[in-house]
Parts: structure tokens; sequence; C-alpha cells
């Protein structure tokens, strides 16, 4: 251990360590099967084909973000 540093930190350091090397020793399972995200990614975009994609389109609720008419109307 160093003498330079705070005996606590030198302690959290140590715990920390050892933390980590626990969780990294722990297998963990594959949630996704990357052969078939691509896949499902790719049948995705076939079938947009011909959509407007990427395209926002207003809430159906008729929300906007500026009043009906001309706000700068009543500016002034």
């Amino acid at each position: 251990m160093d003498d330079r540093r705070d005996p606590a930190e030198a302690r959290l350091r140590e715990l920390l360590g050892a933390w980590r090397r626990e969780i990294d020793e722990v297998p963990v399972p594959s949630l996704v099967d990357a052969v078939r995200a691509v896949d499902v990614v790719i049948e995705a975009r076939k079938a947009g084909k011909g959509e407007n994609r990427g395209r926002v389109h207003p809430p159906p609720d008729g929300a906007r973000t500026r009043p009906p008419g001309d706000a700068r109307e009543d500016a002034v």
C-alpha cells in the first residue's frame, strides 16, 4: 500500500476492485442473438420500402409548437 494515499481511499479501491473482479467472473447470457437481430433489421427495412421513413408527423391530437394563427400579431 502506498503511504501517500488515504487509508480509506485505499480500502475503497481494494473493495471496488474485488467487486469488479467478481462481476467480471459471472457469465452473462446473450439476450439477443446477433444474427437474428440483423435479420430483423433487414426485414424491417425491406418492409418499409416506399414509405416516408424518417419524417416526423404531427401528433394526432393536433398539438402544435406554435399557437394557431400568427402569434407575432399580438406582440408589441
